[in-house]
């Protein structure tokens, strides 16, 4: 009988709607290249062969050199639309008959049979063929494993870049099996040590918690290539204080938290289930003066967990290669869940090439800590794509902001920072450094959208920053933000602009009452230009302003030192190649 994919299954009482959950993603180029049989001679072997069609899909070609009863060789070839998650895959071969590049008419199409692929890991494939209908063969079906060959060495090929190297099993001791294939359900709480790896996609069910705050802690390690999945609203990832988190992906295995549907689903959008959410012990400014910052913590939205305290080199582990993407339920009006949350989370925690991309809520949220962040992409969110409040004093460089019109909305904002809503002067005050960021606004009628809001007694440090597409580019709010700055003339360097491109139709928010104009800010500061940008897409141009170097003193240790405006340097070297999707 004929294969066929697997639509939906349910898992422990939740509808999983995904269409390929097969655990190791072959939506990419690890499995290309020559596979052969090592159970017969005479040079037997496929072909694979993918292209990329869309985010997280692809068409994986194949071809296979076989022969004919009476020892005669011919080829059989096949294509099977490949999904992230997915690692079973199934082809109907064909004999190709007559025909020339100049008229495809001529030739034929003859069905042989159909086949099933399962990528069991990198060195090793299942194949089952089967519905055998040709009298070139008298057999109906065959089975047989598949080992990756290198050209160019006549050998095994080398696994190094590819990070699938165990195959699936059962589901571990911590987990349930779900009916779909290679697929495990984890709920509750982890403690101890705990891995999740790329050989089995990993459904949450309800709040997930690594570690108890105040309890027994636990440290989750993800592998590169690994999905995890929420099914509803209430599926959300949530890392407690003292323990901690190392999802390292790679550049083309990138770690992807998700929700029920691939990112080619019509129906994938924000808010299809929660977020990630880091909690750690690093100060707040959210309590009265002379409070003990270890005595000082607050509690994450979604009763993600507490968090806050007196250590600012506090670590929460590592975040690389990492995508979340379609989360931020709305658990009520007050109460929404970011892509990621940073709550109290210390400086020496390490976060690297993160993307956030379709969130309801905001797309990094920063609640006090020190944090620092490198290459970071967040695109289409619907409320702002960073946010920060508590007295957050981190770093960022390399920050790509990229919405849509159909993602924009009348609150959307590229940046909406804070120092602390109850106390706009609380201290420490937020001060975050941020270097190299791109922000492009939504070209959407009738939404009100804006670069940045700087309010409520925030600070900040920007350098080498471009601003456009935005309905406006820059609004400084509050009596506290004004006066902690200075003047323009006199500026303290709490508040500080530097380098920086913007163009937007109305570049500066200027209201009455305000301590000085936004413009006089801007202009009174080196490097600053309201000019268009020039970019081609999200990349810059021969003709966007460029030979803006940073104050190497200024901007210490943490900061590479360049001369250019934006997140990158050019298109053809963009730290976002082969790990981010929806892009273009």
């Amino acid at each position: 009988m004929k294969f066929s994919k697997v639509k939906s299954a349910l898992l422990g009482g939740a509808f999983l709607a995904a269409t390929a959950v097969n655990a190791i993603s072959v939506d990419n180029n690890l499995f290309e290249g020559f596979w052969y049989r090592t159970d017969v001679d005479g040079g037997r072997g496929w072909s694979f062969d993918f292209i990329k069609t869309g985010p997280e899909k692809g068409l994986m070609f194949v071809a296979g050199y076989v022969y004919d009863d009476a020892g005669n060789p011919f080829w059989l070839v096949g294509t099977d639309e490949v999904l992230a998650g997915e690692s079973i895959l199934d082809f109907d071969l064909l004999t190709v008959t007559g025909g020339h590049f100049s008229d495809a008419t001529s030739r034929t199409n003859n069905v042989f049979a159909a086949m099933r692929v399962d990528v069991n890991n990198c060195q090793s494939m299942s194949v089952d063929i089967t519905d055998i209908s040709s009298d070139l063969v008298a057999q109906t079906e065959v089975s047989f494993e598949l080992h990756p060959f290198d050209e160019i060495t006549g050998t095994l090929r080398d696994s190094g870049v590819c990070p699938y190297q165990t195959t699936f099993t059962a589901c571990p001791s911590f987990a349930s099996a779900s009916t779909q294939a290679k697929t495990c359900i984890i709920s509750g709480t982890l403690t101890g040590d705990v891995t999740l790896t790329n050989d089995t996609n990993w459904v949450l069910q309800g709040g997930v918690f690594v570690g108890e705050d105040g309890g027994t802690t636990g440290h989750l390690t993800i592998e590169p290539g690994t999905r995890i999945l929420g099914v509803t609203g209430n599926d959300f990832l949530a890392v407690q204080r003292g323990s901690k988190i190392f999802a390292e992906g790679t550049a083309n295995a990138p770690i992807v938290f998700t929700g029920p549907l691939n990112a080619s689903d019509e129906s994938a959008g924000a808010g299809n289930w929660g977020g990630l959410v880091i909690s750690g012990k690093a100060p707040l400014n959210i309590c009265a003066q002379g409070v003990p910052f270890d005595q000082c913590e607050d509690v994450g939205e979604g009763s993600s967990g507490n968090f806050g305290g007196d250590q600012p080199h506090d670590s929460s582990g590592v975040l690389k290669y990492v995508r979340v993407q379609f989360g931020g339920f709305r658990i009520n009006d007050e109460d929404e869940l970011n892509g990621i949350a940073l709550q109290g989370v210390g400086d020496g925690t390490v976060i690297d090439y993160i993307q956030v991309h379709a969130n309801e809520d905001d797309g990094v949220e920063a609640y006090g800590g020190t944090v620092n962040m490198k290459h970071v992409v967040l695109t289409n969110i619907k409320d702002d794509s960073l946010d920060w409040t508590h007295g957050w004093n981190g770093k960022v460089q390399y920050l790509l902001v990229k919405q849509d019109a159909d993602a924009a909305s009348d609150k959307e904002r590229g940046i909406e920072a804070d120092n602390y809503e109850l106390n706009n002067d609380a201290a420490p005050r937020s001060q975050p450094m941020i270097a190299n960021a791109t922000f492009i606004g939504a070209d959407s009628d009738n939404k009100t959208t804006t670069g940045m809001v700087l309010r409520r007694g925030t600070g900040a440090n920007f350098t080498n920053i471009i601003v456009t597409g935005f309905e406006k580019c820059l609004d400084i709010d509050s009596d506290a933000t004004f006066a902690a700055a200075g003047t323009p003339g006199n500026l303290s360097g709490s508040l500080t602009m530097e380098n920086t491109v913007i163009s937007c139709a109305k570049d500066f928010e200027e209201e009455d009452g305000d301590a000085f104009t936004i413009q006089s800010f801007f202009a009174a500061q080196t490097g600053n230009i309201v000019a268009d940008p020039a970019l081609d897409n999200i990349y810059p141009t021969a003709a966007t302003p460029t030979n803006m170097p940073m104050d190497a003193e200024r901007w210490g240790a943490f900061f590479d030192k360049v001369d250019y405006v934006g997140a990158f340097n050019s298109k053809a070297h963009a730290w976002t190649n082969g790990w981010t999707e929806f892009l273009d």
